[in-house]
């Protein structure tokens, strides 16, 4: 079967990620696949490198900039966007044909818009892979009418999501719960804890704590920091890391990593924090952490950070909204506490910091967890299960 890609992220975010694995447990599948993209970047690169054929799309500026944090100004832009949207779509639909797509997977909510469009143009039917809620106000009216009528399957990664799209009292859209993949080869216990430390200047003994994110303010860097203030009163010696880059070219995103500087500044935190960037060793960086934290300000569609360090065996607080709460289960693998409770977020880091048995406990418990949920073959095995019987279903006929 010929399957064409969709992805609108230039950079390597969790939905990329997600992609690249399942794109490479079908390299051994009967799946012949084509990855359309918005644009060069490192998504384009790596897919390039793992020698799947790849085709730009490049949207118009004001399509790839259109972020979901401008809903309340959705009547006055929206018509616009459709319309600088729409040729897109038209070569979109013209390459699925070029290709003989039996079917398109999309991967983003541009990318399933847009290939829901060109699947109707052409009669081909469409998955969407939704790795994020949907937008409030008219926008998220428009992509909850969009699935109804659009996509053949919508592939959710967690009960949050699926629930937030699945309607009560109609059949369509058709929903599966699909937890995102995780390289447990890659990410393992045992990996060295004092590479990322020795970079740090830090000895094995200094506590050290982290997030995993990209830089966008939902995902609660500044809360983070509030945080690590509250947990150095208990723990003076202890250090933090944000690890992360930017990886999004919508409206909103600039000058967060100089904004988050600043606020570590006015905190105290200067010489306590360091800012690490975009990286390609996040296992080694989980390693080096004796405790991962994960404070999103907005419900969290899944958590890959979360759910890769417990793979690698680390603990885990993270806050309790969205599907975190069945990435984390409270006091076995980590510690669950409420979305903005600062004072409760340090409570459970110092107590991880102050009692190795503990973290070792849940270290174990979260990498058992890991196993069991996120393995790439099962996932790989599940989506391809979902393309035989769509693509069954489209030969059949209504």
């Amino acid at each position: 079967m010929r399957v064409l890609f969709v992805n609108p992220g230039l950079d390597l975010g969790g939905a990329e990620q997600s992609l690249i694995l399942l794109l490479e447990g079908l390299r051994s599948r009967e799946v012949e696949a084509t990855v359309a993209h918005f644009g060069n970047g490192p998504f384009r690169d790596r897919v390039v490198d793992l020698g799947f054929p790849t085709v730009s799309l490049r949207p118009p500026g004001l399509v790839r900039s259109a972020t979901r944090y401008r809903s309340a100004w959705a009547h006055l832009w929206m018509p616009a966007l459709v319309a600088a949207g729409f040729p897109t779509a038209l070569r979109l639909a013209g390459l699925a044909r070029r290709v003989h797509a039996d079917l398109l997977h999309t991967n983003g909510l541009k990318a399933h818009l847009l290939g829901g469009l060109a699947g109707r143009m052409i009669g081909t039917p469409v998955i969407w892979h939704l790795r994020d809620f949907l937008p409030s106000g008219l926008v998220g009216q428009v992509f909850r009418g969009a699935a109804r009528r659009l996509p053949a399957l919508v592939l959710a990664n967690s009960d949050a999501v699926a629930a937030a799209i699945r309607p009560d009292d109609e059949d369509r859209p058709r929903v599966i719960r699909l937890y995102n993949p995780v390289d447990l080869c890659r990410f393992r216990p045992g990996l060295p804890r004092s590479l990322i430390r020795r970079e740090l200047g830090l000895g094995d003994e200094v506590p050290l704590v982290g997030v995993v994110a990209h830089l966008t303010p939902w995902k609660g860097h500044e809360q983070f920091l509030t945080i690590g203030r509250a947990v150095m009163d208990a723990v003076p010696e202890a250090y933090f890391v944000v690890t992360g880059g930017p990886v999004y070219e919508t409206d909103g995103h600039a000058g967060y990593p100089e904004t988050l500087r600043r606020h570590a500044l006015a905190l105290g935190l200067a010489d306590r924090v360091a800012f690490l960037g975009a990286r390609n060793d996040i296992p080694e960086v989980l390693a080096a952490l004796d405790v991962l934290v994960h404070c999103p300000t907005a419900p969290e569609p899944f958590g890959r950070a979360v759910a890769e360090a417990m793979a690698v065996g680390r603990p885990v607080v993270a806050a309790h909204c969205g599907g975190i709460p069945e990435v984390v289960e409270d006091r076995e693998t980590g510690f669950l506490v409420p979305t903005a409770d600062v004072r409760g977020f340090a409570s459970a880091i110092v107590q991880l910091l102050k009692d190795s048995a503990l973290r070792e406990r849940f270290g174990r418990a979260a990498r058992g967890r890991a196993e069991a949920l996120f393995a790439v073959e099962a996932h790989t095995a599940s989506v391809l299960e979902a393309y035989r019987a769509i693509i069954a279903a489209d030969r059949a006929g209504p």
